[in-house]
């Protein structure tokens, strides 16, 4: 001690000790103001005034050693490794950072002690770093005994000043904290002082002439840590007073706050409190126990002792938990007050109230319109989805899949006011017919979907009796409207899943409206396959059109009653590489969902115009187009374009619809097919009778041929009413002056009964099957010989292209 004390009077001057004192001890207490605040702070708060403790304890400790370093009267010349100087710097930041974070975080003497222990460590590695960097030109020892008590002693006493520190709050413990630390910064100092020795290497030594030099940096040194230490002070008012604010602020908070001290009671609260929890004066105050407090409200709310009780654990759970809880709780009046209850480390916690009836209340209510419907009030899709969720474990449950017919025309014709009314009727309706336990949603449009538990068989009575139901009319305003509903129907046994069983009964909904409609369809096993099937057909027929898979048949014409071929109807066809021949009524109908009929359908006409150049100018070619078609803007570029293209007389091309195609937009198709007839294309009217047949089409499309469908040719001869449509097409036809032609044609009887009625042309296999373009081309030869007695070469040339040739 006496060593220790010569060194300090002995070698140091005394100006600089004492502002190094001054440093060491205005630092201190600033560390443990801050400190304080850390304390009382959480999260993020907490990091940031732990940081600024850090940097400002680390200063102070730096500052010290570094200007009572200068003080150290060595009679040598001095210098300071500018690299170890910094370092020294940095480890007083970090080690004190480290230690205090340890006290912060853990609560009780361990995890305090332990954390003054590592800032003692802390203070003795930036001393003997700092050291390190001390440059004397003479030849340095050290007394390794001196050295280990100053490091012994700086960390019992870091470990003592913590533990006073965080022993409890209150001004006078920082007071004595601050004063250990200051005693362990200033025995480590000058203990580690004694433990240096240096001898010059010099004969005569050289009296340091610099010590102004050294004076000045020293009080350099001293504003730059008054600096820090101002900032420091500075924070720690300016954060009192804006307590002190918050204290006024807390007055006028709109929701309840109460802190709750380490020892379970109340250290802090608002009269906000007591207003939302219907308090009496006196029921709540500060230093009661939290238990006492708790007692009050149930007092309050009526609340039995198994309730009580079951609170009061609650919030024994929530201090001692390490993230914030949130509970709303429901009082019996109906007020739904929300509780929040946030730890704040050391057993502290800090709990809000606030009334949020109207909010959960409002809640409820978008909760409720996110999960139902706004017009008919059943559950929607996303309630729906939910729902198969929960019976994806389940068994025995049944999907009923909803469409209403006719809906469209309804908003169309009456608006979509009275389509939201006939909705909400028909919601009735199905509510009438269902058990409380069947759920009914509205996926979307007039979209329905109803679970139920019961077996398939009384679902299919449900469905039927929904069926009729929904089919009786409805008055609205005055108007008497008819619609009809489609049922699909799916079962599950619990091992299919929810997403296959809505597939399966959406597959079933479909086969009930292509049956026609008004009806009710169980799944059958194929469904899924078929659709399968259509799905691998999408991908294909791409690749049909790039591998040049399809091709045409030519079904031949012949002019009645003399049996002369006039011409071709083109049919293709698609070989498939591994099913072999597919018929068009598989593929033509994926081929129109998808979109891909408008490529195919181009690809039909340029191959049949291709084919007819080579044919004599005589025959024509009757080409099929589909609705899809129809509604193409560039079907007319299609068709014209073909023509052109191939050098052929559009007359000899003639363009087969349907009478559904012509009802579908008829504007549209009216638009296209006068642009065709204006080429010169002709058009005829395919399968008349068995669509929408209506004179007035015969005069708004000005058709130049009708033909008639295979079903009233097949039994004409045992059916009067068939023959009689027969013979009244045909006779009107001749008044209107549109052709004629008879499908189907497989027997001589059909052929005679055609003739009589006047019929001009006809085809079917009494004639000939659909011919490949060989054999068609073979046809041809066989007629031309006919004509020429066996010779075919004076009309060759026309069949071979040269007279178009020649002609371009």
């Amino acid at each position: 001690m006496f060593a220790v004390a010569g060194c300090i009077i002995r070698d140091h001057d005394l100006w600089l000790v004492g502002i190094a004192a001054v440093i060491c001890a205005a630092g201190s207490w600033a560390t443990f103001q801050l400190f304080a605040r850390a304390r009382l702070s959480t999260r993020f708060e907490r990091e940031a005034w732990l940081i600024l403790t850090s940097v400002v304890a680390g200063a102070g400790i730096w500052c010290t050693h570094f200007i009572a370093m200068l003080g150290y009267r060595a009679d040598l010349p001095i210098s300071f490794d500018p690299v170890l100087t910094i370092v020294s710097f940095l480890l007083a930041i970090v080690g004190v950072a480290a230690g205090f974070r340890v006290a912060a975080v853990g609560s009780g003497p361990v995890f305090s002690i332990t954390g003054g222990v590592i800032i003692g460590l802390a203070i003795a590695l930036m001393h003997y770093t700092g050291m390190q960097a001390y440059r004397v030109q003479g030849i340095v020892s050290w007394d390794r005994t001196y050295i280990g008590a100053s490091i012994v002693l700086s960390m019992a006493l870091g470990g003592a000043a913590l533990h006073v520190a965080c022993d409890r709050d209150g001004a006078a413990r920082r007071f004595y904290a601050a004063g250990l630390l200051t005693i362990g910064i200033v025995i480590l100092h000058f203990t580690g002082m004694t433990a240096f020795q240096v001898e010059p290497m010099l004969i005569d030594p050289v009296v340091n002439g610099d010590s102004a030099a050294l004076r000045a940096m020293a009080f350099a040194v001293a504003g730059v840590a008054a600096v820090i230490l101002g900032a420091g002070f500075a924070s720690t008012y300016i954060d009192t007073k804006a307590r002190a604010d918050a204290s006024d602020a807390l007055k006028n908070m709109s929701n309840g706050l109460l802190m709750v001290a380490p020892d379970r009671t109340i250290r802090l609260f608002n009269h906000r409190v007591a207003e939302l929890l219907n308090l009496e004066p006196g029921g709540i105050t500060a230093g009661m126990p939290i238990d006492d407090f708790l007692a009050n409200v149930g007092h309050m709310a009526g609340w039995d002792a198994e309730r009580l009780s079951r609170v009061i654990d609650n919030h024994h759970a929530w201090f001692s938990a390490a993230e914030t809880v949130r509970v709303d709780h429901h009082f019996d009046s109906g007020r739904v007050i929300h509780v929040c209850c946030q730890p704040v480390g050391g057993g502290s916690a800090i709990i809000t109230y606030d009334d949020v009836t109207e909010a959960r209340s409002s809640q409820a209510e978008v909760a409720h319109m996110a999960f139902h419907d706004a017009l008919t009030g059943l559950p929607n899709r996303r309630s729906f989805r939910n729902d198969l969720e929960v019976l994806a474990t389940e068994r025995n449950w049944v999907m009923l899949m909803l469409d209403l017919d006719r809906f469209k025309q309804v908003n169309d014709t009456f608006g979509h006011a009275t389509g939201d009314r006939l909705l909400v009727m028909v919601t009735q309706r199905l509510q009438d017919r269902c058990e409380p336990s069947e759920k009914i949603f509205r996926l979307g449009g007039d979209e329905i979907a109803i679970l139920s538990s019961r077996d398939t068989e009384n679902a299919r009575l449900l469905a039927a009796e929904i069926v009729s139901a929904l089919s009786r009319p409805y008055d609205i305003d005055g108007e008497t409207l008819c619609v009809g509903c489609s049922i699909g129907i799916a079962a599950s046994d619990g091992e299919d899943d929810t997403a296959l069983v809505q597939q399966m009964a959406d597959f079933a909904l479909y086969k009930a409206k292509e049956n026609g409609r008004g009806r009710v369809e169980l799944y059958e096993t194929g469904m899924l396959e078929e659709a399968a099937r259509k799905r691998t057909f999408e991908r294909e027929i791409e690749v049909a059109l790039l591998e040049q898979q399809f091709e045409l048949h030519f079904q031949p014409l012949y002019v009645l009653p003399g049996r002369e071929l006039a011409g071709f109807e083109a049919l293709i066809r698609w070989r498939h590489p591994e099913l072999g021949m597919v018929s068009p009524a598989d593929f033509i109908p994926v081929a129109e969902q998808t979109g891909a009929i408008l490529p195919i359908g181009e690809w039909v006409f340029d191959e049949a115009c291709r084919q007819l150049a080579g044919w004599p100018e005589d025959i024509y070619m009757s080409v099929n187009v589909s609705p899809v078609q129809l509604r193409s803007a560039s079907i007319l570029n299609q068709i014209c374009g073909a023509i052109e293209r191939h050098n052929i007389l559009p007359r000899r091309i003639e363009v087969e619809l349907t009478e559904t195609a012509m009802v579908e937009n008829s504007d549209q198709i009216a638009s296209v097919l006068s642009g065709l007839r204006a080429f010169g294309v002709r058009i005829a009217m395919d399968d008349f009778g068995t669509g929408y047949s209506s004179l007035a089409h015969l005069r708004t499309f000005e058709l130049d041929r009708i033909k008639i469908d295979r079903s009233f040719i097949d039994v004409s001869r045992e059916d009067v009413s068939a023959a009689a449509v027969v013979r009244a097409v045909t006779g009107l036809a001749r008044d209107l002056s549109i052709a004629t032609t008879g499908e189907g044609v497989e027997n001589e009887d059909q052929l005679d009964g055609l003739i009589a009625v006047g019929c001009e042309t006809a085809q079917g296999f009494l004639f000939s099957k659909p011919l490949s373009a060989e054999k068609a081309s073979a046809l041809l030869r066989a007629r031309l010989e006919e004509r020429n007695d066996g010779d075919p070469v004076s009309l060759w040339p026309a069949f071979s292209g040269e007279v178009r040739q020649n002609r371009a």
